[in-house]
């Protein structure tokens, strides 16, 4: 572990499991994710690294097994009550508001935190006006931290695939989360974009005061960046440990490269 990381969990996953018409989809994954840490979830296609994600936010219902963040069950809840516990999320498809502008974009996020009532807003009435201002200025903060200030008023489309990936995270740290899960951030990018998001990713990290999750197939970012790893395969851990040292475990090459 890095000396921004704490052996306190931020997330703990218990025996987690769930089928889809008798077909165990995860069975019995057992991670344990500290505070600070930066950690990754990797295996072959269909191992079920997104069915975990989707039980992580919600999306799925666990058949068994607990989900514990921060000291808090979370397991089960649905989606807009686990991001308000502090769990936040990028997807391999980004998914952008793509005819909104960068700026919108991040205000989207900050939504969740909003100080007015419905009829504040409708009415505008001033506890409205104040609200706006303050979710303008985090997100104009939000955005220079990664660079993305001068394109604040462009449409999120218009921005390269490199800076809509930071524009992705930047929205969901817009929620204020704990814990913060990338699903394949280096997907579809070219060596220098995925080189700079390593330097985004670490830099999240050591700034918001992040513990991240992540699911990746480029090895060189899961090596370059993640501390510990956990690797599926078939729905089962396969290995569970040190970055380097599960990456060299035969198994595990085996169920990458094959026989």
């Amino acid at each position: 572990m890095s000396e921004n990381t704490s052996k306190t969990p931020m997330l703990e996953v218990r025996q987690l499991s769930i089928s889809f018409g008798g077909l165990k989809a995860v069975d019995g994954l057992n991670m344990t994710i500290g505070k600070g840490q930066l950690y990754g979830l990797i295996g072959p296609n269909g191992a079920g690294k997104t069915t975990v994600f989707n039980m992580l936010t919600g999306v799925y219902k666990p058949t068994s097994g607990s989900i514990i963040l921060d000291g808090e069950n979370i397991t089960g809840k649905p989606p807009a009550q686990i991001n308000c516990c502090g769990v936040a999320r990028t997807f391999q498809n980004i998914r952008l508001f793509s005819n909104m502008s960068v700026l919108d974009n991040v205000k989207v996020g900050l939504h969740n935190r909003m100080k007015y009532s419905v009829i504040e807003g409708a009415l505008r009435l001033p506890r409205y006006f104040k609200a706006e201002r303050e979710m303008n200025s985090r997100a104009e903060e939000l955005l220079k931290v990664f660079g993305l200030e001068g394109e604040k008023e462009q449409l999120a489309s218009n921005l390269p695939y490199g800076k809509q990936r930071k524009l992705e995270i930047a929205r969901a740290l817009a929620t204020d989360p704990k814990l913060l899960l990338l699903d394949e951030p280096a997907a579809g990018m070219n060596p220098n974009e995925t080189a700079s998001l390593m330097d985004t990713i670490r830099f999240v990290r050591d700034n918001f005061d992040m513990t991240i999750l992540l699911i990746e197939h480029d090895m060189k970012l899961v090596s370059g960046i993640c501390e510990e790893i956990t690797v599926l395969n078939f729905g089962q851990e396969l290995a569970q440990g040190v970055t380097s040292e599960v990456l060299q475990n035969p198994a595990v090459v085996t169920a990458y490269l094959g026989e």
